[in-house]
């Protein structure tokens, strides 16, 4: 056990050292899907996590349980009063008043829009001779799409973009327990900046609302069922939804896309089923590789009982490959029965997204594989040099270069 706990240990500190962790997984799920090392428990068994993420005991928020919230600055702050981060009758309150702009039929309402959004951003870049995935398309497409859906001008997605990556570099850097003066001061001032422009849409939809979810936020705060800082997490939240989370999982599936020249055809003779190769490439990919709870109570998992008080992690990333809840689960099957997987979490706090980034991501497979009808789409990158995350909680590619050639047809081998 002591080798498993320094292998996982390992990979929690250097994920970058894997980049196929599947051995590791196999190991956790058959050898200990619950286990203790020392300061925090690591849960990875699929029914385990479920477990953890329904029982009414646990907290996102470490502060229930006299931890330090992480984080100094007044990103951090506001960061930590959005939805994802609260828990209880706050949480209900807050994602009561988003559901319904999430809901499957204004969902569909917007398709044409993202659909639209998603063209527009992929056509230059198939013109071109070679483009990078990431950088190109799934850093500023999430932002484009939430501009889209907020109503937000397109002249305005460049800065947007550049405050979205300002909330992920808080959420993703340790600044540790005294990051110094200077390092607050800067990043305070460059959220000083964020901070204006979101209160300045907020008067102006406040002014004049229009059916977007900014101004349904604005009535919400007229009618004293949110105040000013909830207002100012809700819609920094929603200028910043998706990247890392989406960035990550559409790097993940093109990069399917392109080594599998399978897939590119079922996506091509039969479009609706791109949204299944896309939700498959999330389950195998896991964007979000864990995330963690605080246990407010002594909770049962897996026959082992966590004292309350201690933080638990939750690694997504093996329950998505637990061969009790997926069969085969190594392989890339997107006609699988088992489709409910931990990509988007599960219970209270399911990604209300899901949907959004399952309609863009399959329209952009969409598009992927219509030009590798008529293109020579390849990319130079194997798993043995491709520059992967060195970050533990959001994995997948840093880098995705593809090449775009004239020849017919598609010559994108295995790598």
């Amino acid at each position: 056990m002591d080798s498993l706990r320094h292998a996982l240990t390992r990979f929690i500190q250097e994920p970058a050292t894997q980049h196929d962790p599947s051995t590791l997984y196999r190991r956790l799920l058959t050898e200990a899907p619950v286990l203790d090392l020392g300061r925090v428990h690591v849960v990875s068994g699929y029914s385990e996590i479920v477990t953890v993420l329904t029982h009414p005991g646990t907290a996102v928020d470490p502060a229930s349980v006299g931890l330090p919230r992480a984080g100094t600055t007044e990103l951090a702050r506001v960061v930590a009063r959005m939805l994802p981060m609260r828990d209880g009758a706050d949480h209900t309150r807050l994602k009561r008043l988003a559901t319904t702009a999430f809901s499957a039929r204004r969902l569909e309402r917007m398709r044409g829009r993202i659909d639209a959004t998603v063209e527009r951003m992929i056509q230059p870049l198939l013109e071109k001779r070679e483009f990078d995935v990431v950088a190109d398309l799934a850093v500023p497409l999430p932002v484009a799409i939430s501009c889209a859906i907020l109503d937000i001008p397109d002249s305005e997605q460049d800065r947007v973009t550049g405050w979205a990556r300002l909330v992920a570099r808080s959420l993703l850097e340790d600044f540790g327990a005294d990051p110094g003066e200077h390092l607050v001061a800067e990043l305070d001032a460059e959220f000083e900046e964020f901070r204006a422009y979101v209160e300045e849409l907020c008067a102006a939809r406040a002014a004049d609302p229009g059916d977007d979810l900014i101004s349904r936020l604005t009535v919400a705060r007229a009618e004293g069922r949110l105040d000013d800082q909830d207002l100012m997490a809700f819609v920094v939240m929603l200028l910043a939804n998706g990247l890392e989370t989406l960035t990550s999982g559409l790097a993940l599936a093109v990069w399917e896309l392109l080594r599998r020249p399978e897939l590119a055809e079922l996506c091509r003779e039969h479009p609706e089923r791109a949204e299944a190769v896309f939700d498959e490439a999330q389950r195998l990919g896991s964007p979000v590789r864990a995330s963690a709870r605080a246990l407010t109570t002594d909770v049962e998992v897996g026959g082992t009982v966590i004292p309350a008080g201690r933080v638990v992690l939750l690694l997504y990333a093996a329950a998505n490959r637990d061969r009790r809840r997926f069969a085969d689960p190594d392989r890339f099957d997107p006609d699988r029965a088992e489709l409910r997987h931990l990509a988007f979490g599960h219970g209270p706090h399911h990604c209300l997204g899901a949907p959004l980034s399952l309609t863009a991501g399959a329209e952009v497979l969409r598009r992927f594989a219509e030009a590798g009808g008529v293109r020579e789409l390849s990319t130079p990158l194997t798993p043995e040099t491709a520059r992967w995350s060195t970050q533990f909680v959001f994995g997948g590619l840093r880098e995705l270069p593809v090449r775009v050639g004239a020849r017919q047809p598609v010559g994108v081998g295995r790598p």
